[in-house]
């Protein structure tokens, strides 16, 4: 009996210290979900509103000024590759423009140039009117500055041969001369920098349109410029602040989640254990391994979200387990709905969402 009760004891303080550990792992108990009533997303409370998905996959957009469409960068349904569109606040496609390397936003001019790159100095660029998105005529030039700052001061400016060759003569220049006499040479090229206008490259997904191309400018006649980086230097002493970031704002930017909000907190539904096993020890953050334990056994928590999604007056409510593929957290809003007859146009993950009223034409 004795030793029945021993053992009654190591296994109940056994279980304790496992307990005790794995709430020092990070285990927290799991709660009462407290909407039972409410769907899982893509379902949602409401039946007398429809959330609807697109086939478009938006990768990336940016505005378009002086117009209410957007410049998108997305996965056509009806073709095999991703191609640049032009999409109304509605989520209606305007024009496909086809596949390009970037699109540039030109304020200037009003117009979008398409350019695809054929080779590392060379490309070809289409223009399109940002009213109409017709092809316009453009020109191009691939600036190359024949005679670098450095070469200049070498061959010109600070050293002198006689006919023969074989003499040299070094020539002192004063602070800021040998500068100011590049400039003089160059002067017609520096009147054509301090001229141009900004030019905002608009891509895949790492460019947005908003900030400014260092390399690709344009005149105000509307000639392309496009420079090379191994100018940089040269360009800069020509034309100060050349390569400056500049900005472009616009107030017509899709807004973040103004319909959509979170009315209750979220809860745990699960942990998930994962015990940080490592076939070699660990090192700390920036010592490339080696010092760190072998085990680092940790919880995860899964949590269940509530959310209300609101057209004008009319709301609809659900929650989302985030272990699942769907997901109601979007990015951006493309239009603001002026009463519940209207649709408001959604971005989740890329996918294009409308919600509007039952019986009602989006």
């Amino acid at each position: 009996m004795k030793k029945y009760a021993i053992k009654i004891v190591i296994c109940t303080a056994l279980c304790a210290f496992i307990i005790f550990m794995c709430f020092c792992w990070g285990y927290k108990i799991p709660q009462k979900d407290k909407h039972e009533e409410w769907p899982e997303y893509p379902n949602h409370s409401n039946k007398d509103l429809v959330i609807q998905l697109d086939k478009k996959e938006i990768l990336n957009l940016t505005t378009i000024p002086k117009s209410d469409l957007l410049l998108i960068y997305y996965k056509n349904p009806d073709s095999a590759n991703n191609t640049y569109g032009v999409l109304s606040r509605k989520g209606k496609l305007v024009i496909d423009l086809g596949y390009y390397t970037t699109i540039y936003i030109d304020e200037y001019h009003n117009r979008l140039i398409a350019e695809n790159s054929t080779s590392h100095d060379s490309s070809i660029f289409a223009a399109y009117d940002t009213k109409t998105f017709k092809r316009i005529p453009t020109r191009y030039r691939n600036v190359k500055i024949d005679q670098s700052f450095d070469t200049y001061l070498k061959t010109e400016r600070r050293v002198k041969t006689d006919s023969k060759g074989d003499k040299h003569t070094q020539i002192d220049l004063k602070s800021g001369e040998a500068k100011a006499l590049f400039k003089e040479k160059y002067i017609k090229l520096a009147n054509i920098l301090n001229g141009l206008h900004e030019l905002y490259p608009f891509d895949d997904d790492q460019r947005d349109g908003y900030r400014n191309s260092s390399y690709v400018k344009t005149d105000r006649s509307g000639v392309i410029y496009k420079f090379d980086y191994s100018d940089k230097e040269s360009i800069e002493m020509l034309c100060k602040n050349f390569f400056n970031d500049v900005f472009r704002d616009d107030q017509s930017k899709p807004t973040n989640a103004n319909h959509i909000s979170t009315p209750d907190s979220s809860i745990i539904v699960a942990n998930t254990f994962d015990p940080g096993f490592g076939i070699f020890t660990r090192g700390t953050a920036g010592s490339g391994g080696g010092n760190g334990p072998l085990l680092d056994p940790k919880f995860e928590q899964t949590y269940l979200d509530y959310y209300q999604l609101r057209l004008h007056q009319l709301k609809t409510f659900f929650k989302q387990d985030n272990r699942k593929d769907h997901t109601a957290v979007y990015s951006v809003e493309l239009n603001e709905p002026k009463g519940d007859n209207d649709t408001l146009v959604f971005l989740t993950e890329s996918r294009l969402y409308y919600l509007y009223k039952v019986n009602k034409k989006k």
